[in-house]
C-alpha cells in the first residue's frame, strides 16, 4: 500500500534534517497551555499523540515573541528564557518519535485586543481590523527594530529548546503580514510603500536569525493571496518568496486569507478539497527550496498527487489531525478507510475564537489524550445492549467494544445511522455520510453486530439479559399544537428524503433554525422560491459562524425571503399568514414545510429503567443537540460503564 502513495511517503531533506515523509502537521492554536504562557503536560500529550501518529514534521502552534503581540490568554510564549524548559520537554517529546520539530513565532499586531494584552494593539499603520475593531497604535521605527530583535531572540530561545527549526508567521493578517500587505501598511518610511520596503521587517528578521543561529531551519508561512481588496496577490507574493529564498529561508509554507477576508483562511465545508493548491504550485515554479501546500486535504490520493506532480514538496494537515491523530499511520498501513473523517464543522476554531480550549466534534480524546492512555480493557465478559444506531449509539457501541465489552446494537429501522442519514442530505453535508460510514466500518472491524428492524422492548430485555443497557433512541419531529391546521404541511424529512419531489414551487418553511435553513439550501438547488419563517431574531443562530455565513450567502444569492421575529397566524389554501410586530402579511405557498425542531424520544428509557438497574440515556434521547454532544455523551457513558464493571 505504501507504493500506492510512494510520493507521500518518500523521505525529504531539510538542511541536516531527514524527514521521514511529506506530511506536515500545521500549527493550530489549541489553548492547552498554561495561563502563564508555559507548556503544560496536556499540550505535550496532545502533540505526542500526533507525533506517534506518523507525521514527518510538526509545526507547534504560534508562540508569542512579545507581550504586545499575544493573541489568546493561554498562548505559548517564547519571549523570555523562563519558557525554554517547558518548550525543551515538548521538542524532545516530538523528536523522540522521529518527527521534525518546528515552533511557529507570532506577533498578532492589530489582530488582538487590549483585553488580552493589557495595552492598545500595535501595527504598521493605525487601521483597525474590521473583525477585532480596535484601532491600533502605529509603531515607531525604533519599536519596529525592537520587535525585529524580539523575533531573533525568540528564534534563539527555540534553538536552545532543541527545535529543529522555527516558522515565521507571515500570513493570516498577523503583524508580519500587516507589514507585507499594502492593504494594512500605509507607511511612507523605510517600512512602507514599495514591495522592498514592506518586506523589510520580514527580511531583517530572517537575516538576523540566520546570522545568530545559522543551523536553525527557518520556514516562512506566507500569504500568497490576502483575498482582500488592495492586499497581497500571488504575483507579488511570489517575488517575496524568491527574496526569502535568497536570504536563506529553508521552507515556504503557502497559505492565504486574513480575519477580514472571511472564509479563505479557515474554510467552511462548501470549499472543495485542495482548492488553494494552485498557490503553492505557482511558487514551485520560481523557487528551489521546498514548498508546503494544503487546504482541506482529506484524501491520501489527492495529497500524494500534489507531491507526485511536483505541485508541492510537502503537504500540511490541520483539522484532519484533530479528528484522527493516526491519519498518516493508517494510510501507511493500508487502512485509509479507517481514518476518522473531519466534518469541517469548524467547532474546533469556534472554541478558539471564544477563548476556550479546542474540542473536536468527532474525536472526544483531542485535548484529553492522557485520560485515554491508561485504560485497561475489562476482563469480564459483561454484555451491553445499545438501542439506537445514530451517532451516540454507534460511538457508544464502538467505545464499549474497545474497552472489552460484548456489545450488540439494536435498531428498529431498516438501515443504521439514525438522523445522520437525513443530516447528510443538504448541500455540503456529505461528510456526515462519511462519518456514519466510518462508524459502521469500525463496528464491522471490531465485529459488533447490528440487528436491524428490531424494536427493542421489555420482552427483548428479559430474553437477552444484558448487564448494561444504553438507550440512544434519538428524537422525533416536533408537531405544533394550537388552532392552526397543519394538515397540508409536510415534514422536513419528506423533503430531504425526496419523498416529495419539488421543482419550481413557492415553498414556505416554518422554522429557521439550522434544520430549516439547510432545507431551504436543499430546495433552492431545484429552482424553488423559498421563504423562511422564524420566531427568533436570527436564522440558524446556533450554527458555527463560518459555515453559517457561507450558507446565508447562498440563501441570499438565491433570493430566499427571511422573515425573522415572525410567527405563523394561519395556514390557508395557497398561502401562509405571518405576523411580524403588529403587522400581518400573506405569503403565497404551493407547499408548507415544517422544520420546527425535534423532541427527545425517551419513552423506552422510562420503561426499561423500571426493569433494569443499569440503564443509561444518551444522545438526542437525553437532550436534542448535535453530533459533538452525542460523541461526548457516548464516550462518557462508556467510561462510566467501564468503571462500574471494576467495582
Amino acid at each position: 500500500m505504501q507504493n500506492k502513495y510512494s510520493a507521500l511517503f518518500s523521505p525529504g531533506k531539510l538542511g541536516g534534517l531527514t524527514v521521514k515523509n511529506r506530511v506536515v502537521m500545521a500549527p493550530m492554536l489549541v489553548s492547552y497551555g498554561l495561563a502563564s504562557g508555559e507548556v503544560s503536560q496536556r499540550l505535550i500529550d496532545y502533540y505526542e499523540a500526533r507525533a506517534r501518529g506518523g507525521v514527518g514534521i510538526i509545526i507547534v502552534e504560534a508562540a508569542c515573541i512579545h507581550p504586545s503581540g499575544k493573541e489568546t490568554l493561554t498562548q505559548l510564549r517564547i519571549d523570555q528564557p523562563r519558557y525554554i524548559s517547558g518548550l525543551e520537554h515538548l521538542a524532545e517529546t516530538i523528536k523522540a518519535h522521529g518527527v521534525g520539530a518546528f515552533l511557529q513565532l507570532l506577533h498578532a499586531g492589530r489582530q488582538t485586543s487590549s483585553q488580552v494584552t493589557g495595552e492598545q494593539p500595535v501595527a504598521p499603520s493605525p487601521l483597525a481590523c474590521p473583525v477585532t475593531r480596535e484601532v491600533p497604535r502605529e509603531l515607531r521605527t525604533d519599536e519596529i527594530k525592537h520587535l525585529e530583535k524580539a523575533y531573533i531572540e525568540a528564534a534563539r530561545n527555540a534553538a536552545r529548546a532543541g527545535f529543529d527549526g522555527i516558522e515565521l508567521h507571515a500570513a493570516h493578517g498577523y503583524l508580519i503580514n500587516q507589514f507585507l500587505s499594502p492593504h494594512s501598511n500605509r507607511r511612507w518610511d523605510e517600512y512602507g510603500g514599495s514591495t522592498e520596503n514592506r518586506m523589510r521587517f520580514l527580511v531583517n528578521i530572517l537575516a538576523g536569525i540566520k546570522k545568530v543561529e545559522p543551523g536553525l531551519l527557518v520556514s516562512v508561512r506566507l500569504n500568497m493571496d490576502d483575498f482582500v481588496p488592495g492586499g497581497l496577490q500571488l504575483e507579488e507574493s511570489v517575488k517575496i518568496a524568491m527574496r526569502l529564498e535568497a536570504e536563506g529561508a529553508n521552507l515556504i509554507h503557502c497559505s492565504s486569507g486574513t480575519y477580514e477576508s472571511g472564509l479563505n483562511s479557515i474554510e467552511p465545508s462548501s470549499y472543495r478539497e485542495g482548492w488553494r493548491a494552485y498557490l503553492a504550485g505557482e511558487v514551485k515554479k520560481w523557487v528551489k527550496i521546498p514548498v508546503i501546500s494544503g487546504g482541506i486535504l482529506c484524501s491520501p490520493a489527492f495529497a500524494n498527487q500534489l507531491i507526485a506532480s511536483d505541485q508541492a514538496d510537502y503537504v500540511f494537515l490541520g483539522r484532519s489531525l484533530l479528528a484522527d491523530p493516526d491519519w498518516v499511520n493508517k494510510v501507511k498501513q493500508g487502512e485509509h478507510q479507517r481514518i476518522r473523517p473531519c466534518l469541517l464543522c469548524n467547532r474546533c476554531i469556534e472554541s478558539n475564537f471564544k477563548g476556550l480550549s479546542v474540542r473536536c466534534t468527532v474525536n472526544f480524546w483531542t485535548g484529553r489524550e492522557a485520560q485515554q492512555m491508561p485504560v485497561k480493557t475489562t476482563s469480564s465478559k459483561n454484555r451491553v445492549a445499545v438501542i439506537g444506531s445514530g451517532p451516540a449509539g454507534l460511538q457508544a457501541a464502538l467505545s464499549l467494544k474497545k474497552l472489552g465489552f460484548e456489545v450488540t446494537v439494536y435498531e428498529k429501522a431498516a438501515q443504521p445511522g439514525g438522523l445522520l442519514n437525513l443530516a447528510c442530505r443538504p448541500p455540503h453535508k456529505h461528510r456526515l455520510a462519511r462519518y456514519r460510514d466510518y462508524l459502521l466500518g469500525e463496528l464491522e472491524h471490531y465485529r459488533v453486530p447490528i440487528i436491524l428492524g428490531c424494536q427493542f422492548t421489555a420482552q427483548t430485555l428479559q430474553q437477552e439479559e444484558p448487564d448494561y443497557v444504553v438507550v440512544a433512541t434519538g428524537s422525533q419531529p416536533v408537531v405544533p399544537t394550537g388552532d392552526i391546521k397543519w394538515d397540508n404541511a409536510i415534514s422536513m424529512a419528506d423533503i430531504l428524503e425526496d419523498k416529495v419531489p419539488i421543482t419550481n414551487k413557492k415553498v414556505v418553511i416554518i422554522g429557521g433554525g439550522s434544520n430549516g435553513c439547510e432545507t431551504a439550501d436543499y430546495l433552492i438547488k431545484m429552482d424553488n422560491r423559498v421563504a423562511i419563517i422564524e420566531k427568533e431574531d436570527v436564522l440558524a443562530g446556533q450554527m458555527e459562524k463560518k459555515n453559517r455565513r457561507d450558507m446565508m450567502n447562498r440563501l441570499d444569492k438565491a433570493g430566499v425571503v427571511k422573515m425573522t421575529g415572525s410567527t405563523v397566524v394561519a395556514v390557508e389554501e395557497g398561502r401562509v399568514i405571518v405576523e411580524r410586530g403588529y403587522r400581518q402579511e400573506a405569503l403565497e405557498a404551493d407547499l408548507v414545510v415544517m422544520a420546527v425542531g425535534y423532541r427527545p424520544d425517551k419513552h423506552l428509557y422510562c420503561e426499561l429503567n423500571k426493569l433494569h438497574p443499569r440503564v443509561f440515556l444518551i444522545g438526542d434521547a437525553y437532550q436534542v443537540s448535535n453530533v459533538r454532544n452525542a460523541v461526548v455523551q457516548a464516550e462518557t457513558v462508556a467510561q462510566d460503564i467501564y468503571r462500574m464493571s471494576w467495582e
